[in-house]
């Protein structure tokens, strides 16, 4: 265990921007040792430790006050990560988004005119909705979190006991980890939330459909699965691990998003098999295995839920 000076000054640095994290610790524990110094004799060195976090305050308030203000939508010590986050996503999402819009219109032979139009409109609306969904997920995460039921983000800062201080944490994921989860969800539910969907008929002209009617009238569960995992996988960026609330958040998201396709494979009504634009990978003598294919589909989809789910709780139950 470490001391109650160490789980002290990490709650209430964990609360501050990075720059400022090392000066204010090193003032906290000077200011926490004279007090203990200062003491009456024979005072236990634990009992005066224990007064001296008291007499400095509840940890949140006290990392409110070193910000000079109060908590925001994104605090101080979550805006850098918040911005960084959307870069990266504005970035990859927003592009991968208008590549595929792109393609699609080209394939069916649209005007240049309509295909740009297209495109422009698949980037701002993949822009909008990683914004949207990203603020989301920091602005939960700064009122929540792994040390809520000590730091008590939401509630007052009345009684509370140094001892219930949780221990120091590294980080359990990585940034470059935590960033790519998000890339992937994001990337996911704006493709579920276009306008248009990939294929059908376009001013009379059937040009192919990949998925059948009945999947693509699912797609609004699919999209609340994957805003589950998507608010589920920011939490776990925005403070570094996995806890048991965003295991079951990311469990509910992957049984949403995942449960209705493995539903349609078995039966039988997911790939629109006789639409499906063949020609696009070869010239229109490609045959595909129905049976190997929602085989494959079903397998690939279980095993990368229960993978998902196994690994979210697994590093939860890590302390």
């Amino acid at each position: 265990m470490s001391s109650l000076t160490d789980r002290y000054v990490h709650a209430v640095t964990a609360e501050l921007p990075e720059p400022q994290r090392v000066d204010i610790a090193a003032e906290l524990r000077g200011t926490i040792e004279d007090t203990v110094a200062a003491a009456p004799a024979g005072t236990d060195p634990a009992v005066a430790e224990r007064e001296a976090l008291l007499a400095l305050g509840h940890p949140t308030a006290l990392a409110d006050n070193y910000r000079g203000e109060g908590r925001s939508l994104i605090g101080q010590r979550l805006y850098p990560a918040w911005v960084r986050t959307l870069k990266a996503l504005l970035l990859w999402v927003p592009a991968m988004v208008g590549g595929i819009t792109l393609v699609i219109g080209l394939l069916d032979g649209d005007p240049p005119g309509d295909v740009v139009g297209s495109m422009v409109s698949g980037v701002l609306w993949s822009a909008v909705m990683v914004t949207f969904w990203v603020t989301v997920g920091f602005a939960i995460a700064e009122r929540t979190g792994a040390e809520n039921q000590t730091l008590e983000i939401l509630g007052t800062h009345g009684q509370w006991d140094p001892a219930e201080l949780p221990e120091p944490q590294k980080r359990q994921v990585s940034w470059g980890d935590g960033i790519l989860s998000v890339v992937l969800n994001a990337f996911i539910l704006t493709l579920l939330l276009l306008p248009g969907r990939l294929g059908g008929s376009v001013d009379d002209v059937a040009w192919g459909q990949i998925f059948t009617d009945t999947a693509y009238g699912l797609r609004w569960v699919l999209a609340a699965g994957m805003v589950a995992s998507l608010l589920a996988s920011v939490f776990v960026l925005a403070r570094g691990r996995w806890t048991w609330p965003t295991a079951i958040t990311n469990l509910i998201g992957t049984v949403l998003f995942v449960g209705p396709l493995v539903w349609l494979a078995a039966r039988n009504t997911l790939y629109a098999w006789d639409t499906l634009p063949l020609e696009w990978v070869g010239d229109g003598d490609l045959q595909v295995n129905e049976g190997a294919t929602l085989t494959v589909t079903i397998v690939g989809l279980l095993a990368i839920a229960l993978w998902e789910t196994v690994d979210s709780f697994r590093k939860a139950a890590r302390p």
